[in-house]
């Protein structure tokens, strides 16, 4: 090889990695109030990204951790009851930052069962949680048979969905 020769480094930059963000509506419309998780995330649903994944879901645990593999973002909307009533309609936590602050929220407290909660216990035990997990609950008010949202439940929906577009699109005033 002459001392002339140049070496030319050809980098390759991979196109920058995109966050896989998934939403889940969690419930059963067919159970008043067990059916605000899908309300939520149905009138989200036209004012997310065209990349957010919406899915809705009865809540079977296995199903969720289908549901949230490989995302980098989960939303999880859901009805719960609560021992004591939250201070506001929905209660956001934020599984990843804070996961004690699920160690009250127990399989019984939702509406389906096992549910939210023994998926999240079931993840966290099979490391397979997403790296960054937000739970949006709302208070059940009404779990008789039927369509539509008690009044209670319904004036919490829009600000179930302004937090749920707040958690996938940061910065963005809603």
């Amino acid at each position: 090889m002459s001392a002339a020769a140049t070496v030319v480094a050809v980098q390759t930059v991979a196109p920058s990695a995109r966050r896989r963000v998934v939403v889940i509506g969690v419930g059963n419309e067919m159970r008043r109030d067990d059916g605000a998780g899908i309300a939520v995330v149905e009138r989200a649903r036209p004012l997310l990204p065209p990349d957010v994944e919406v899915r809705t879901l009865g809540g079977e645990a296995t199903a969720l951790l289908d549901a949230w593999a490989g995302a980098d973002l989960a939303v999880v909307v859901d009805a719960v009851r609560w021992a004591h009533s939250p201070a506001t309609g929905v209660t956001r936590i934020d599984v990843t930052s804070a996961p004690d602050a699920v160690s009250g929220f127990e399989a019984g407290t939702s509406s389906h069962g096992l549910g939210v909660a023994a998926a999240l216990a079931l993840g966290r035990a099979l490391e397979r949680l997403p790296p960054r997990l937000i739970l949006l609950l709302i208070a059940l008010a009404e779990e008789g048979h039927g369509e539509g949202l008690s009044p209670t439940v319904e004036q919490h929906v829009d600000d179930a969905v302004a937090l749920l577009l707040a958690e996938v699109q940061p910065g963005v005033s809603v």
